[in-house]
């Protein structure tokens, strides 16, 4: 039986003392001294551990610090952090925050509780703007204000903390300041217990530090028995002491950090969606970056269209899968957020929602009901009548279904140009790789003449199916599958449409072109990219009939465009590092350890290349989150996916299916 997340998260339940300060019924303590809370988060969190110094002193390009913190509440402590970080004014290092929060408090609560200090204003709007739904799991959220040099990291941990910090999936990333900031030891157990010291003492350095206003015996003692130097310091009001601990154990990844690159570089092959993201976040962290394309400009496939959907693919079972695909949709809405408003990228971003019609459902096996998607936060889905449904969309429907606020459309090809543009990416066109040899502890992307177009120590595929031209990928199931979008003028009714519809087709709001982008067509075993008269009429018969009489109005060559996607064999994509195809056999010989749905022990890997393919028809959604995780990966931090779904996603997955059904027929797996 596949173990599934919890998804029984529960808001905090809040009681309003008179002072305004926020009260917890179930733990029975405050949310912040009483005394002063910002005063106390400076004492007790941000000069303690030093921070203004120790970020100075690791100002130098591609360096990041990373803070973690039991118990988020109000954010307080988080954006005090951010605010000193502004103050501080680094010009290449990265803040990271990570955060555990077992029951948050609700937009509403988080709002009022911070309107007590004027003075992060700035901050805390910035943060309720980006505020995650409360679904179970890791959140990443990218802030910035004017005069940021860059983005804050804010990973929000939803669930038990412990679970989710030993869920981390890239097991080289440690910590570098801990904030122990739950409720107290009384009253909250689970946060000071051995196991979650141990748990922290595992994913720090040496020199992590750690600070805390309590300093129960216990928790002392046991950091001491984990080779933490601890200290009994002055405590905050009517507090005598606190807590400072600072780790001595150094570890084999600590070593490994300490000798990093200075100007670390990356290539990526292919700049459509998936190479443009990973190729982003790559630059972010301070990675040089050449993105090779073999085409004459980026989005060339089926990036280029001018409305891409970005819609969440929905899962009836609330699961591994249910979780990845609702975690990446929302983290993709507010990457464009952030990417529109904050970076100013002109990408026609419209969070305009997304209605699904019940008739979308008719060639499957169970129709949708007002209960068939109940797990997920009526705040993200919900079920409309055809009257809501006609009101939020603008036109008359016959039906209702299911409507999701976050959903929308933009633009990928000025997508895919914006992200590009970053200047840390350089960006060669007609550039075609048709081979990759390992020479000398690094990559040769060769041309078809063998001649060498680049040398790179850390490489990632991402040029969809084609990624099967390679050896190392040849054997993973990412199979071409051929789309069909319509182009259709509006008039004067369809330009009363709000929202994106999906029925057997979906029909996008009017662009700037004035039409509507209606889609697409799914056909196998035809690799053109000609337009087809019959897709068209396919298409068009998945729409509202207004539509299709629109449609019948239209010219008689209606125009078009046809391109391939990547999809996995599984439709889930495949992304993370590749497995040596050559060393699996001897180190896994059987199959009778291999997980359902987890990476088993640690496959035997290629140094240095990665890959971000086979995202089928879902790549507005899944492409900003996993090339998040790749290159967490690549530069060693901590990566916005738990353990359980980078087993989703991991390449090896196949293998691993081949072994196993190998075992059973006493068959080659390969």
């Amino acid at each position: 039986m596949e173990d599934r997340p919890d998804n029984t998260l529960h808001n905090a339940d809040i009681e309003w003392q008179d002072s305004g300060a926020p009260w917890s019924r179930e733990y029975g303590d405050v949310y912040f001294s009483r005394e002063g809370g910002m005063e106390e988060t400076r004492h007790v969190f941000l000069e303690a551990n030093a921070l203004e110094s120790r970020w100075r002193e690791r100002d130098r390009p591609g360096a990041r610090f990373t803070i973690a913190e039991l118990g988020f509440g109000t954010g307080l402590n988080f954006l005090s952090c951010w605010r000193l970080w502004q103050q501080t004014a680094c010009r290449h290092l990265r803040l990271h925050f990570i955060s555990c929060e077992k029951h948050p408090l609700s937009l509403d609560a988080l709002q009022r509780a911070l309107a007590a200090w004027p003075e992060l204003e700035r901050y805390r709007d910035a943060l309720l703007d980006a505020y995650p739904e409360h679904v179970p799991g890791y959140h990443r959220l990218l802030l910035q204000l004017p005069g940021d040099a860059q983005p804050v990291t804010l990973d929000l941990y939803y669930g038990d903390a412990e679970t989710l910090l030993r869920a981390q999936s890239n097991r080289q990333s440690r910590i570098d300041a801990w904030f122990l900031d739950g409720f107290t030891p009384a009253r909250n157990p689970a946060l000071w217990s051995d196991s979650m010291l141990e748990t922290l003492a595992g994913l720090s350095h040496k020199g992590t530090t750690l600070s805390s206003y309590s300093v129960t015996g216990r928790v002392v003692r046991k950091l001491e028995e984990l080779d933490f130097m601890v200290e009994r310091r002055k405590g905050f009001g009517h507090k005598r002491h606190m807590l400072f601990a600072e780790s001595q154990a150094e570890s084999a990844v600590e070593a490994r950090r300490t000798r990093s690159p200075k100007s670390p570089t990356a290539t990526v092959i292919g700049a459509g969606l998936a190479g443009s993201t990973v190729a982003w976040s790559l630059a972010r962290r301070g990675y040089r970056v050449t993105v090779l394309e073999q085409e004459d400009r980026p989005a060339t496939g089926a990036s280029g269209n001018p409305q891409a959907i970005l819609q969440c693919r929905l899962n009836r079972i609330p699961d591994a899968l249910w979780q990845f695909n609702l975690l990446s949709f929302l983290y993709a809405a507010r990457f464009y957020d952030h990417l529109q408003t904050t970076a100013g990228m002109d990408i026609e971003w419209h969070r305009c929602g997304v209605l699904t019609l019940q008739s979308a459902y008719q060639n499957t096996r169970k129709a949708t009901t007002p209960d068939s998607h109940a797990h997920y936060p009526q705040q993200v889905l919900r079920f409309v009548s055809a009257a809501e449904g006609s009101r939020l969309c603008g036109l008359t429907l016959e039906e209702g279904g299911l409507f999701l606020a976050d959903g929308g459309w933009l633009n990928p090809v000025r997508l895919c140009q914006g992200l590009l543009s970053h200047p840390g990416i350089e960006l060669r066109t007609s550039c075609p790789v048709s081979a990759m040899e390992r020479r000398d502890g690094s990559w040769d992307l060769l041309d078809a003449q063998g001649e060498l177009l680049q040398r790179s120590d850390q490489v990632v595929i991402a040029n969809s199916h084609t990624a099967r031209q390679f050896p190392v990928t040849a054997d993973y199931p990412v199979l071409p599958l051929r789309g069909q979008i319509s182009f259709l003028p509006a008039d004067e009714s369809s330009r009363k449409q709000q929202t994106v519809i999906c029925g057997r087709s979906y029909l996008a709001p009017v662009n700037g072109e004035q039409q509507h982008c209606l889609g697409a067509s799914y056909v196998k075993d035809r690799m053109d990219t000609a337009l087809s008269a019959a897709e068209h009429e396919q298409v068009i018969a998945g729409v509202l009939p207004d539509i299709r009489e629109l449609a019948a109005r239209a010219p008689e060559a209606t125009p078009g465009r046809a391109a391939l996607r990547g999809r996995s064999g599984d439709f889930v994509p495949l992304a993370g590092p590749v497995p040596d195809p050559d060393a699996w056999r001897s180190v896994y010989g059987g199959a009778q350890h291999l997980g359902r749905n987890s990476v088993p022990l640690r496959p035997e890997l290629l140094p240095g290349l990665y890959m971000t393919v086979g995202h089928g028809s879902h790549g507005m959604a899944s492409c900003p989150l996993l090339g998040e995780h790749i290159a967490a990966l690549i530069s060693g931090e901590a990566s916005p996916l738990t353990e359980q779904i980078t087993g989703l996603v991991h390449p090896w997955r196949f293998i691993a299916r081949r072994m196993r059904k190998a075992r059973k027929t006493g068959g080659d797996p390969m």
